[in-house]
């Protein structure tokens, strides 16, 4: 394969700190692990579009969502979820650092898995985040 660099320096860079591993095997390697995706140039720009499936029921993002597909979400509940559910129910105005301690796992954890929780309509914050508290739409 012919491996043309668009960007010597930022490709010296990426091989120094062994980012790249072989010249000329990017678009192979890509196609491999991701066969939908799509390659464009525009004007001096190389830009590779990736299809990723939408969160809510593995379609491709574009495909038609079929209706109560969402009520799935919340069945398949990870165990973090599930425990945060519980000090919720124990104590509305339990904190993420609170939370944090009580789970064994960091802050950021905590708050993607309260994310989750929202984005599925199990879980609702009530008032600002400091004074506000949790409640539980639906078990």
């Amino acid at each position: 394969m012919v491996s043309e660099r668009r960007n010597e320096l930022i490709a010296e860079l990426l091989h120094r700190v062994h980012f790249i591993e072989k010249w000329g095997r990017g678009i192979k390697l890509i196609l491999s692990k991701e066969p939908d995706a799509e390659f464009s140039e525009v004007g001096t720009k190389f830009i590779t579009t990736f299809k990723r499936k939408s969160y809510y029921e593995g379609k491709k993002v574009g495909e038609k969502v079929v209706e109560g597909s969402q009520k799935k979400l919340g069945e398949k509940l990870g165990e973090n979820e599930k425990r945060i559910i519980e000090f919720v129910v124990k104590n509305k105005f339990v904190t993420i650092p609170e939370l944090s301690k009580l789970l064994g796992i960091s802050t950021t954890a905590v708050e993607n898995n309260l994310a989750k929780l929202k984005a599925k309509g199990i879980l609702k914050r009530i008032g600002p985040a400091k004074g506000g508290y949790w409640e539980v739409v639906k078990k």
